[in-house]
Order: C-alpha cells, then structure tokens, then sequence
C-alpha cells in the first residue's frame, strides 16, 4: 500500500511543469541548509561552550606500530599549559596572525562569503575544496579542533555554522588567544608557548618581527615549513610570505620587511627530539599520513597505525650496516642504506636510512630514498626487457670484446675480455661491453622507458644517458631499485611501496585500509629466465660466489660506479627482496669498496638472517618456458646430452633451431674427459676452481658440499699468494664474530684484499 502512494506521487511530481520541479527541489534544498545550523550547533553545543574542548587540548596523539603490533614511534598528548593571554605575546606575532591568515578577523562575523561562495563553487564543479576561498581564523580554530578534514560541502557549511556561533558567544580577542594556543607549528609544538620555547628558546612576548613572521609562516605545513627539520628555504619564503601581508595592511613599514628578513635567526634544536626506532621509516609514514589528511588531523585524532615493518629485520639490517661501515672507515665507506620489501605486498619491512641517525653531519638523510647512479644493478633491468622481446636469450651468444662508441671507450671492470659468451654468463659475470651490446639491440628510450614502467622514475632523460645507461649512468632511489627487483621475485606483477598497513582512529574504528593491488611490469617468463640468471651459482663464479646463500635460491646482482663511489647489491627471494646501498652522502670515492666486496656483506648478512623466517617456494616455472639442451661453445641446440652442453631455459618459441655440430660436441666430451681427469687427481672441482691439496683440517665453510679453494682456512697449491676471492682471503686466523654460520668479509678479523678489482668503466 505504501508503495501505491509513493509511485502515485512520483508519477504525479513527474506531471508537474519544470518549473515547479525546480521549485520544489530548490525548496527541499533550502530546507535543509536551513537545518543544518540548529542541528550542528545542537550537536557541538557542549564544545562551543567549553575554551579546553574547543582548543582540544586532550587530544591522543600517535602510534606507530609493526606488523605485529609493536609500537616504535608515539607523539603523546598536548603538554597541559595555562593559556596564554594576548597581553602576553608580541604585538608582532599577533598582527602577523590576522594580516597572513585573516585580514578581515576584526570586522566578519567569524565568516568568510568569499569562502561560502568558493565552497560552493567547488562543490558545483566536483573540485578540491581547498583551492577556493580561504577559511578565517575562527573558521580553522572550529576545523582544526572539532571537525573531520574532509573537504566536501556539507563539512564547510557545518564549519561555517559553527564559527558564526562561536563568533557570537566569544570576543575577538578570546577567539585570537584559542587559536594560538591550540594551533599546530609543528616539532611537537602545540600552541604559541610550545613553539617559542621550541624554536627560538623564549617567551612568546619576546619574539620580534623575524621571529613572529617565521613562527606564523610555519603554519600551513609545518614538517614542511619547519626551519629545524623541514626545508630552510622553505620557511625563508613563508617567512618573506607573512612579512608582505603585514605590509599590504599598513601593519608595519617595507624598511621593516627588509630589516626582518635580513636578521640571521638561530635556532634552538636540541628541544627537538624524535624518539623513534626506525626514523627513517618513520618519517616516511608520518610524511604519508600528513598529505592524506593534513598535519593537525594526524596530530590529534589518536591514530594507531598499523605499519608494513617487521621490527626483528628492522634490527638485523641495522646492525649489518653498523658493522660493516665501522670495518669500511678506513677505506672510506662511511655511510649505508637497507631496504627490505615483500614482493608478494610490496610492504616495506625494514628500511635503514643512514648508519646513524644521530650523526650531525649526515645522518638525518634518507638515503634509501636519494637517487645515486646504480651501476651494473641497473642491468637487469633492460637484460629482462630485451629477452622478453626475444632480442636475446639465455643461451644467445655475445661478444666481450673491446669496441669503441665514437669517443666512448667503455671497459671491463677487470680490464679483461672473454670473448663470445652466452648472455646467461655474460650477465652473471657483469661483463660491461655485451651490456651495450644489448641496450643497442633494445635502445635506450627503450630501456628509459622500462625503468620508468618498473616504478624507476629518476631514469627520466633518455637523450641525456645514451649508451653509457647500460652501466648504470643515471640516477635511482634504493627504494625503487629494490622494488623492481622484487617484481621479478613476484613473477612481473609489482606493488607500490607499502608503508601504512590499516589505521584506527581513537575510538578503536578503522578508518583505512591498504587495498593496493599489483600491476604486471614485466612477463612472467622474462622474470624468470633474469631471476634464473641471477641464481646461477655457477655462472656467477668465482667472482660472486661470496653472495651464494646455501640451501636456498636467491638472484642477487651487484653495482658498481666509477672511482668506487657507490657499491649496491640487490638480491631477492620469493618471499624477500633487499637491496643495500653503500657509499658517501658526498659522493666522495671509496678505496678499493666494491659492489661485492662493500654492499655484499650487508646484503648476505640481511637475507642470510631473514629467511628462516619466510615460507616460500623456489621461482617457478611458468608454463610458457621450457627447458632445452644446448651447447656451451655458441649456445645452440644439442644434438644430444653429454659433452660441452647444459640445459637452458628459454621462452616457447625461442630456443635456438640450429644444432651443434658433431664434431663441437665431441671436442666438449674431449674437454670433459681432460676435467674428469683433473678431479680424479684432485686438482679441479667440477666448476673449474682449483682443489686446495693440504684441506685435511679445514671445513665446508659455505656449505656446498665441497672443501675447496671456497672455504677459509685451506692453502692452496701457492701458499705465498692471496686468494683471488675478494671475501675469504686471509681469514684462516679470523672467527665467525657476526654469528652467521660463516667465516668471510663480514667478521671483523678479515682482511679485505681488495684493491682495485672493480677499478674501471662501472663495474660488477
């Protein structure tokens, strides 16, 4: 029956002429912008009648807690003061107030039309409220402490509602007093009595012109703004900002302005303390939750936020940067980052900005998220591209020979060529001239433009690079090469870098929730031919058999930039990927540090540590790669197993068509009967390393099954020369001091012999 009445209306209203439509829409609209002012003010009449509820004073805070629920960052509750009255601040900041945020304070009636008119303008054309009409002091003083931050119509016209009543029942001045007692300058100072004290160490009566200007130049985004820890040159010109508002008003002279801006003002930081683990990481979430909903909700809303950190790993990868750099200071390491994402969320679990937080001269920089040019790490990056556009394969030969761009003269990280070589080798072994060999076949715009797609954004200027890109010219964040890697450990498919997992606000309800989804970067069969690439231990030796993770499968792939100024090693799991960062904030070269022999340490001690931790199968094959013998010499089809060959894996429809030639495959059997016979003798292993012949006393240290010239402590056939391998020489006196299960280049009685090795054109 209810029903029949309502179409019976609906039908009637549909007779009505559009005019009386309209009247009667309007008419309802009208209506209820005619309620929304008694209800809003019935709603808030308890506040509006109390100065402590209006200021909020008895906000909650923040916390920030792991995965697990650990809290390692809080900003407690407003410290109590007593309010400070008009009388008691400078005439200077008072008037920098009214003539920066609400030149018409004195005379509105706690309202701003212009403000009504752009709110609904906005809300017309579906645009962002904040960009039409500024809000008065008394409209920010109802904002910031009693209402959401959202930016819709219906919160404006509740904000308008309640400033008008707030406008009746206080004076100007009261109003004046609440808002700078209750207003957010940021460094944890809430109110004008905690900033001045904070920044400038004094009374809020005490400020002059400068330091009144700057304080209130502060206030639109104090992390921001801050002079302490937001950016100086910033705050400069909010201050400049403020000071030529206070002279459009006639509130002070232009010799005035000058005179402020030209005083020096000094700052009193050590009332700023960031008691945190994790700063950096931090930093990064609070930066996060600022832009989302605006530095005083953040502040006052009691969030408790749910972070992607894992505290454990956090610890792990602090304390393999600590050791590491103080073994590195002589040779002028003085600085590392970490970044550890699961490429299966893409949630950051531990992220070490700098060795020291607390050091003075460089330790408030993230250098996780500083671009730095990544060396040969970048390869991978276009070497996946190029096989997933059937450029190369695993198994296609290329050529280590020296070759000349015009006046490009690139080199070998060890001055050395090996000749035609499979890609497969080629890219384990880092070998720079195949590098621009297949950056030509791709092209750089190409490979700038892969980058770029695998969330690389600093790779921006493709002309600027040219060929030299192939080793690793242009600039990244660790932050976004870890990343990219882990999307080749989640089969293509990449997540945006997580930091917040879900918040609840005071009241224990869940106000958001990470819903990121992945997008494909990559194939997943390119992905996998560079993630098997990067996971050959055998490929990759001798040279990085130091990175080899017994009894698990990772990729791992170092950089190196010239003059040694920056060393990264990035590696990854199914279920992991880190990626370490080793160098100078001052790009100032390093002696002898290397890709390997720098970074590599941090990583294999970071995801060494980790991984009992994670359940994760090996990479897996995709249905579309297949496994076909070929042979060693040129990486053609075998005719048969056995002799010179191995089996590849290669894209369906890719694998080579043409077949060795009997006579090749037997001189492989011929070269296999000759290293069958060096074993027997006990003078070669099967990778053609050479056995030491006095190990009856050492052990299988890396845990491949073999004691060989692998394992610290043997002497080898030349008892009077270093080893050749850049971790496990002269460590036959060293002990296992980190606790890894290993002897090598991460415990401190171990000497580095490592000079020069990666000297040259952006090696390993």
């Amino acid at each position: 029956m209810k029903h029949t009445r309502a179409f019976k209306a609906y039908k009637k209203f549909k007779s009505f002429s559009r005019r009386k439509k309209v009247a009667i829409a309007g008419g309802a609209t009208a209506l209820v912008l005619l309620a929304i002012p008694p209800l809003t003010y019935a709603y808030f009449v308890r506040d509006i009648g109390s100065r402590e509820r209006l200021m909020n004073r008895n906000n909650t805070g923040i916390v920030l807690e792991d995965k697990a629920g650990e809290p390692f960052y809080s900003f407690g509750r407003v410290n109590q003061q007593n309010d400070i009255k008009l009388s008691q601040i400078s005439d200077h900041l008072e008037k920098a107030a009214v003539a920066s945020e609400d030149k018409e304070f004195y005379s509105h009636k706690g309202y701003s039309i212009r403000s009504i008119a752009g709110a609904m303008y906005a809300n017309l054309l579906n645009k962002d409220l904040s960009r039409y009409g500024g809000s008065t002091i008394t409209q920010q003083l109802v904002k910031n402490n009693l209402l959401s931050s959202d930016k819709s119509f219906l919160r404006k016209y509740q904000e308008v509602s309640i400033a008008i009543a707030v406008d009746q029942k206080y004076s100007k001045d009261e109003i004046l007093e609440m808002y700078l007692n209750s207003v957010y300058f940021g460094e944890g100072a809430f109110g004008i009595g905690s900033a001045a004290k904070t920044y400038f160490n004094k009374t809020p009566q005490d400020l002059d012109l400068a330091e009144s200007s700057l304080l209130i130049g502060i206030l639109p985004a104090p992390s921001a703004y801050s002079p302490i820890s937001g950016d100086p040159d910033k705050a400069k010109a909010q201050q400049r900002r403020v000071l030529e508002h206070m002279v459009q008003v006639d509130f002070i002279t232009a010799e005035q302005k000058d005179a402020a801006l030209a005083t020096e003002l000094t700052f009193d930081s050590s009332t700023v303390v960031f008691n945190s683990r994790a700063q950096h990481f931090a930093l990064m979430v609070l930066d996060e939750l600022n832009d989302r909903y605006g530095e005083e909700r953040v502040t006052r809303s009691g969030f408790k936020v749910t972070t992607s950190l894992n505290l454990k790993w956090q610890k792990i990868a602090e304390e393999q940067v600590k050791s590491r750099v103080k073994q590195l200071e002589k040779q002028g390491g003085k600085n590392s980052a970490v970044v550890a994402i699961d490429p299966r969320s893409g949630e950051i679990k531990a992220l070490v900005g700098s060795v020291d937080w607390e050091n003075s001269e460089f330790g408030k920089v993230n250098m996780a998220i500083s671009p730095r040019q990544p060396g040969s790490s970048f390869k991978p990056i276009y070497y996946t591209e190029a096989m997933d556009k059937k450029l190369i394969t695993p198994s296609t030969i290329l050529h280590d020979s020296p070759k000349t761009f015009g006046s490009y003269k690139p080199q070998n990280y060890d001055f050395k060529y090996m000749g035609d070589i499979t890609t497969r080798r080629a890219l384990a072994q880092s070998r720079n001239l195949t590098a621009i060999e297949v950056m030509e076949k791709l092209g750089v715009e190409e490979a700038a433009e892969v980058a770029r797609r695998m969330g690389i954004s600093d790779v921006d200027e493709p002309d600027k690079y040219g060929l030299p890109l192939a080793l690793g010219t242009a600039e990244a964040k660790l932050l976004d090469m870890t990343n990219a890697y882990a999307a080749f450990a989640n089969e293509g498919k990449q997540f945006k870098p997580i930091t917040v997992v879900s918040i609840k606000d005071k009241f224990g309800k869940e106000v958001y929730k990470n819903k990121e989804r992945s997008k494909r970067v990559q194939s997943a069969e390119a992905s996998y031919l560079v993630s098997s690439i990067l996971s050959d231990p055998q490929a990759r030796a001798p040279t990085f058999n130091s990175l080899t993770i017994p009894g698990k499968q990772v990729a791992v792939k170092t950089g190196t930039t010239d003059n040694n100024k920056d060393a990264w090693t990035i590696g990854y799991h199914r279920g992991i990927a880190v990626g370490v960062w080793l160098g100078n904030n001052e790009n100032v070269a390093m002696s002898g540090v290397a890709g390997a022999s720098g970074a590599g340490p941090i990583w294999r001690g970071t995801i060494q540590r980790i991984l009992p931790d994670i359940k994760a199968e090996d990479f897996k094959q995709p249905s579309r790669v297949e496994k076909v013998s070929v042979c060693r010499s040129n990486g053609l089809r075998a005719e048969r197993d056995g002799g010179d060959t191995y089996a590849e894996y290669f894209i369906r429809g890719t694998a080579p068509t043409q077949t060795c030639n009997s006579a090749e495959q037997n001189h492989g059997e011929d070269e296999d009967k000759k290293k069958e016979d060096k074993r027997e003798e006990g003078e070669e292993d099967d990778n053609n390393t050479p056995v030491l012949k006095q190990c009856s006393d050492a052990k299988d240290n890396d845990g491949d099954g073999k004691i060989d010239a692998l394992d610290p402590g043997c002497s080898g056939p030349d008892d009077d020369k270093e080893s050749d391998d850049p971790i496990i020489a002269q460590c036959s006196d060293a002990k296992d001091n980190d606790g890894d299960g290993l002897i090598d280049m991460s415990d401190p009685d171990c000497s580095n012999p490592e000079d020069n090795s990666e000297a040259g054109s952006t090696p390993l």
